[in-house]
């Protein structure tokens, strides 16, 4: 138990910067902290949303097992939510209408295909397990 709290607060120092801060005063870091925790409870449960609408993942039966044409896409995770909610509210929001629609497009597209290619290498990684279980 004390390892998912301990991965839960590094997750959280790197997604919503709950280190990042410099105060003098107790209220100051309250406030900070109660921030960065209502971010991290925002991020996490769009996570969740897109994890119960996801599909199952493929994963393979067999060490012998080719590859399938699609492996389809990881549901989207905490870092990958803070990502795009980063870019959908500041990164772009100064630029011409076109570019912004060509912009948030490309990182959608890039999100996709990345999604999907941790898919296809979670499907090798599951069947390399099942050939050394074997």
């Amino acid at each position: 138990m004390r390892w998912r709290v301990e991965d839960d607060f590094q997750g959280s120092k790197s997604t919503v910067s709950l280190d990042q801060t410099q105060v003098r005063r107790y209220r100051a870091w309250k406030r900070h902290a109660t921030m960065a925790m209502a971010a991290l409870a925002l991020l996490a449960v769009l996570a969740a949303i897109d994890k119960t609408s996801h599909p199952a993942p493929i994963l393979p039966d067999d060490p012998d097992q080719g590859p399938p044409a699609d492996c389809g896409a990881i549901a989207l995770t905490v870092p990958e939510a803070q990502r795009l909610f980063h870019l959908l509210t500041t990164h772009i929001c100064d630029l011409p209408p076109p570019t912004m629609r060509a912009r948030i497009a490309r990182h959608l597209n890039w999100s996709d295909w990345r999604r999907h290619h941790q898919a296809r290498a979670r499907w090798h990684h599951y069947r390399t397990r099942l050939a050394f279980n074997e």
